[in-house]
């Protein structure tokens, strides 16, 4: 299973980075982003209030690593500072894959994102010799279109289904990309 190898090569480095299974260790970074306005504006509001909410969050990503597959990666600082999370979402059926990453706002627009999410591609075609990985963002999240566009990402279509985003009120439509294994770099 394509899940079980991305876990066997964990934790993966990068020039910048290292990428790690997420624990509860981490829980100090989460209730920190979900501090952050700029961060909170992406998610919708999305987030718990209280250090056992937040704890009982985390236990699930670790045991979804536990039982095989991945929901959440840690990126972190060489230092082991974690600065975020990543997730590749495997499809085994169709052997395509989804990206999702989150930041804490003090480390974003230093290129971090872009080299953790270079790693997980590359691992994804070369290793897991995946056909597709997938991504989305919400239409104003400028930042992360950048970066997807940097990757190599197309834009495939906007989906309808939309985000609430509690801070303004409103509404607003996810952008759809994709990237085929044949025009990854």
């Amino acid at each position: 299973m394509k899940n079980r190898l991305l876990i066997s090569l964990l934790p993966l480095e990068t020039k910048r980075l290292i990428i790690r299974a997420t624990t509860t260790d981490d829980v100090d970074m989460i209730l920190k982003m979900d501090k952050q306005e700029m961060t909170q504006a992406f998610l919708g509001g999305i987030k718990n209030n209280t250090r056992e909410e937040r704890i009982i969050f985390l236990e699930k990503k670790v045991k979804s690593i536990k039982e095989g597959y991945i929901e959440s990666l840690t990126v972190c600082l060489k230092d082991r500072t974690p600065i975020g999370f990543i997730a590749i979402n495997i499809k085994e059926i169709n052997n395509n894959a989804e990206i999702s990453y989150i930041f804490d706002a003090d480390y974003c627009n230093k290129g971090y994102c872009t080299e953790a999410c270079k790693k997980i591609l590359n691992i994804g075609f070369n290793k897991l010799k995946l056909n597709k990985i997938y991504a989305n963002t919400i239409e104003n999240n400028y930042s992360s279109k950048r970066v997807l566009e940097k990757l190599g990402f197309k834009l495939v279509g906007i989906r309808r289904k939309s985000a609430h985003i509690e801070s303004t009120n409103e509404y607003k439509d996810f952008l759809d990309y994709v990237i085929l294994k044949k025009e990854y770099k």
